[in-house]
């Protein structure tokens, strides 16, 4: 039979993580080139990515960074033409790169909107068309390439003061869904699925309550961490490394038939 552990190797796989200077891309890409991937990292942070890479390397991982602004078509044609140049192949896609702007629906803009779709919606999407001949090329001689989109719960369900937020990431959603319908009966063999994660103890994830905490809604941050630590049936927030891990997974040979798939990271925050 199959060896389940090679399934899980992803030594030969070629993945772009982008988003890679802080949070949850920084751990992919760590956790990725740890498992054998060769990692290209990329942000519109250049420092930030290029120490993201340099670390990489140091523990004898694979490699490159690259600054990219993810709303830039330019941008994305030039990676993907490095992406070529360099390895030949792409075999994974990990659209991380997003902002979070936590803004109640009465003070939101149309500017502030607009800059929310841009950065979460627009970019996954140029990604997607950019890389798409080359994943499918590479799809050819592998059990298949994979593209993990990250959304949120928050794509699934409502958070306050963050309307243009959860359009963005229910935007996400639908463009996986209707991205795997249409790839897979093309004979591509890419697979294209969701990631979603709850609050996550990051930078982003604790700006809502800094934020909520400024505009008067809560008396301060601790307070909104300790309600947040009682919504979550598992009794902690998220970490960087629990979301890693299913990208991981859907990374490697292990999920060849998962596609089309939303996979919830959020300690059961969710469902309560």
């Amino acid at each position: 039979g199959i060896d389940i552990m090679q399934n899980f190797d992803l030594t030969g796989k070629v993945i772009i993580i982008t988003g890679a200077a802080t949070g949850i891309g920084e751990q992919c890409a760590y956790d990725l080139a740890d498992m054998g991937a060769t990692v290209i990292a990329t942000d519109i942070d250049e420092a930030g990515v290029d120490a993201t890479a340099a670390k990489i390397i140091k523990g004898n991982g694979k490699a490159i960074s690259i600054r990219h602004d993810v709303t830039s078509e330019a941008d994305w044609d030039k990676l993907i033409e490095t992406c070529k140049q360099q390895f030949s192949r792409l075999d994974v896609l990990v659209n991380n790169a997003g902002i979070m702007m936590n803004i109640p629906f009465a003070l939101c803009s149309y500017e502030d909107f607009k800059k929310q779709q841009t950065i979460n919606v627009d970019s996954v999407f140029i990604g997607c068309k950019a890389a798409y001949e080359l994943m499918a090329e590479s799809g050819m001689t592998t059990s298949g390439s994979s593209i993990i989109n990250l959304s949120s719960i928050f794509g699934q369900i409502s958070g306050p003061m963050h309307t243009a937020y959860c359009a963005s990431k229910g935007a996400i959603r639908m463009l996986r869904k209707s991205m795997a319908v249409e790839l897979g009966p093309m004979g591509t063999k890419i697979r294209v699925n969701s990631v979603h994660p709850g609050p996550i103890n990051t930078e982003l994830g604790r700006s809502a309550a800094k934020d909520a905490e400024k505009l008067g809604l809560l008396a301060d941050a601790d307070e909104r961490n300790k309600q947040v630590g009682a919504l979550f049936p598992m009794g902690r927030w998220g970490e960087v490394e629990d979301v890693s891990g299913v990208i991981a997974f859907l990374a490697s040979d292990a999920s060849q038939f998962v596609t089309g798939a939303e996979l919830v990271v959020d300690g059961a925050y969710s469902i309560v």
